[in-house]
């Protein structure tokens, strides 16, 4: 019960703010200027995990093809 009067009272807090943005061009003016660094930082991360991840991938892959060619005294031993 206690939650659900908070999350109401969320939703509630969230339409009066976004009246009180619109009706002032400044605040709306500040409201667009972090809406643009928060998606600027957003594609940021996006960016640095997905090069992150090829990193991470590209070595997976070199010691994976690495270790499982045989010499080709160890393949002579293996027949």
């Amino acid at each position: 019960m206690r939650k659900s009067a908070f999350f109401i009272a969320g939703i509630a807090l969230g339409v009066f703010l976004a009246k009180q943005v619109e009706s002032n061009p400044d605040a709306k003016k500040a409201f667009d200027s972090a809406t643009a660094k928060v998606k600027e930082f957003s594609n940021a991360v996006a960016t640095g995990f997905k090069e992150q991840e090829a990193k991470v991938s590209n070595s997976a892959r070199k010691a994976s093809t690495s270790s499982t060619k045989r010499s080709p005294s160890t393949a002579n031993r293996a027949r």
